[in-house]
């Protein structure tokens, strides 16, 4: 078996604690180090480490534990109640991009088709990169954060969407948008079921339990969203 991606992995924590530490002392987010050192250690500068199958998977796993910390310190009540805000600051962060990409292209490409996936492609967000940023520096629970927040995950429904509409080569029926609103609004439903049933057990808990039970309390939790997320019936 090959143990090279030890050394990767030890070169990554490396080179992200470095870079961040420096991003850090110019007040910028400690994310933007971790980019540099991607970018860095790559094939854009270096070319050290190359993408394989264990550090995709644990790429995928730390993006699973930002969302579902970032998740769990949003109050549901105020996610809800800012829903028309969140519509509208994600339409308006989907046409903008879009409109730009496609009108872009086409100053190099004549294929409208080509153009309008590239407006596409553009319009999606990293909410990831935005959620831990916003965690460092604690403004995830203001109103900003929950809207930044509410806006991306909004923006990213309408943008898988589109996407499904331009890989479709136009054969995209009323019944394909119908199907992926429920699959979304089904996901949406299970997720907060989970999240309003499961936090009572855990505050039952927490008083008699002790720290072992908290931690697989904690995981039993992150798991089942995490097999909800990445469940084949989504796709």
């Amino acid at each position: 078996m090959n143990y090279k991606f030890l050394l990767d992995i030890g070169l990554i924590i490396l080179f992200v604690k470095l870079f961040s530490m420096i991003t850090g002392k110019i007040h910028m987010p400690k994310m933007l180090g971790g980019l540099i050192a991607g970018v860095v250690l790559g094939p854009a500068v270096f070319n050290i480490i190359q993408s394989n199958t264990i550090l995709e998977f644990l790429a995928n796993l730390g993006i699973i534990f930002i969302m579902f910390l970032a998740g769990m310190e949003t109050s549901l009540k105020k996610f809800m109640s800012g829903t028309k805000k969140f519509v509208i600051i994600a339409s308006l962060g989907v046409i903008i991009p879009l409109l730009l990409g496609f009108l872009f292209s086409k100053c190099y490409a004549l294929d409208n088709s080509l153009n309008l996936f590239f407006g596409a492609v553009i319009t999606a967000t990293s909410v990831s990169i935005t959620v831990e940023s916003l965690m460092e520096m604690k403004k995830l629970k203001t109103n900003v954060g929950t809207a930044i927040l509410g806006a991306g995950v909004v923006d990213d429904i309408i943008g898988v969407m589109f996407l499904t509409f331009i890989l479709s080569n136009g054969d995209f029926s009323f019944a394909t948008i119908v199907v992926l609103l429920v699959k979304v609004l089904i996901f949406f439903a299970l997720a907060i079921g989970i999240r309003i049933y499961h936090v009572p057990i855990i505050r039952m808990v927490r008083s008699q339990a002790s720290s072992k039970r908290r931690i697989t309390n904690f995981f039993t939790c992150f798991c089942s969203f995490a097999f909800l997320s990445c469940s084949n019936v989504w796709c």
